[in-house]
């Protein structure tokens, strides 16, 4: 059995297989034959982070990664790393075309890591090139065309740029002012204008993963491999990524096992990114190493439960500055411990635009925060009433504090021991900064 992996920057969950108005018809079409799972996390709503946790199949802060990669944060393990677990002890190979994220580019932990690269990672001339993903997708599309069904099993891990900021250029047909306002942001102009630059860079990213996944189809690679979609946190808006929020951590998770196609599955289970490693283990009937965090996602594909988790737990440390937070998600109530307040976002976290610059200028960014918050998802879900303060709430909140202060013991939280300062090497913004 040969491993899809096919990701993207910054869309969460804002795609038409979500519900969205996002013109996303590959992605449509690919969710058709898939499992759609609709209470997917990412264990950390930062880049780098949420890769290495899904890649590695440990949380953020015990990979090592609790920053960027291209800022200087690194793999403690980089042996635990997928690809290279299934190059040196299963015998298969491994090829990347764009976006990894985990490495810095010029890191040899790439060419450790994989057989071949099929494409930079940064193959456009400038950011919001929107020639960028459809060249990553054209070398995967080569890759698969002049690939022998015969050879090596194969993990494939094709990522995609957009919608990560700088968007390109708006497309003509997209009119600002017939779409919806991100959510949690107010309905202005300027946030409508910035929201047709996100559509436009999703279309754009829709139309390169179209063509890797036509090139699936019509090579036959659907009957033999595993393939998956989903990205890697919310997206690049205040309120959204690098916030705890389902907002921030919610994110788009599409799986289709081999085989025939079959009709469209939905799965409400909570399922957390660290699930990916050991779910993958299964499917190729390896075992599941020990430090993975995670439990396998097959029997819910299958439909032989309807519940493999009762909890998962997201963190942040650092983005572009230091924002240390935590929290626990159970399908009834969220909790969130927010360790510095001076700041929150920090301006530094949130991506630059129209959206940000807009909410800056109303004096609307930054904004209080607790120290504490505790949301009732099903009576809440938008998660605006937090009721860490109330009295009738103090023993809900307490069994909450408990389940985060046994998840950051068992994985030796470095927040136990105080602030956590930043590894030598790595470069961090003020948190007040305005430009990341």
């Amino acid at each position: 059995m040969n491993i899809i992996y096919l990701h993207c920057h910054d869309a969460g969950r804002l795609l038409s297989p979500y519900g969205f108005a996002v013109d996303t018809p590959h992605l449509q079409a690919f969710s058709e034959e898939s499992v759609l799972f609709r209470q997917a996390h990412c264990a950390a709503p930062t880049c780098s982070p949420s890769r290495a946790a899904l890649l590695t199949g440990q949380t953020a802060h015990e990979s090592g990664m609790l920053g960027l990669a291209h800022r200087g944060f690194s793999l403690r393990h980089p042996d635990r790393l997928l690809a290279r677990l299934l190059r040196r002890e299963h015998g298969m190979q491994a090829y990347l075309a764009g976006i990894q994220h985990v490495f810095n580019f010029r890191e040899k932990g790439i060419t450790d890591s994989y057989d071949r690269m099929l494409a930079s990672h940064n193959p456009g001339t400038s950011m919001n090139d929107p020639e960028r993903d459809r060249l990553v997708a054209e070398a995967a599309v080569t890759f698969l065309n002049e690939r022998n069904k015969e050879d090596t099993p194969f993990l494939l891990e094709c990522g995609f740029f957009f919608p990560h900021r700088t968007f390109p250029d708006t497309d003509p047909d997209i009119n600002p002012d017939q779409l919806q306002p991100p959510p949690k942001h107010p309905d202005q102009p300027a946030i409508r204008e910035d929201m047709a630059g996100f559509q436009t860079a999703v279309r754009n990213m829709d139309s390169a993963f179209g063509m890797v996944w036509n090139a699936l189809q019509q090579g036959g690679w659907t009957d033999n491999s595993l393939i998956f979609f989903t990205t890697d946190h919310g997206i690049p808006y205040p309120f959204h990524k690098c916030q705890l929020h389902d907002t921030g951590t919610g994110v788009a998770l599409l799986m289709r096992p081999p085989g025939p196609a079959r009709a469209s599955q939905v799965c409400d289970a909570l399922v957390s990114h660290l699930d990916v490693y050991p779910t993958l283990c299964d499917y190729l009937c390896i075992p599941v190493p020990e430090w993975c965090q995670g439990s396998s996602m097959r029997p819910l594909i299958e439909g032989q439960t309807t519940s493999i988790r009762k909890e998962l737990h997201a963190e942040v440390t650092f983005h572009a500055g230091y924002e240390p937070k935590r929290c626990v998600r159970t399908n009834h109530y969220a909790y969130i411990r927010n360790y510095e307040l001076a700041f929150h976002p920090a301006l530094a976290n949130v991506d630059g635009g129209l959206a940000k610059s807009w909410m800056i200028d109303q004096g609307l960014l930054p904004y209080p925060v607790a120290a504490e918050e505790l949301y009732d998802l099903h009576a809440d879900p938008g998660e605006r009433r937090n009721l860490a303060g109330l009295s009738e709430c103090e023993h809900l909140l307490e069994e909450m504090r408990e389940r985060l202060d046994r998840w950051m013991r068992d994985t030796q939280d470095p927040l136990l021991l105080g602030p956590v300062p930043a590894p030598q090497g790595t470069t961090i913004t003020p948190p007040d900064s305005i430009h990341p």
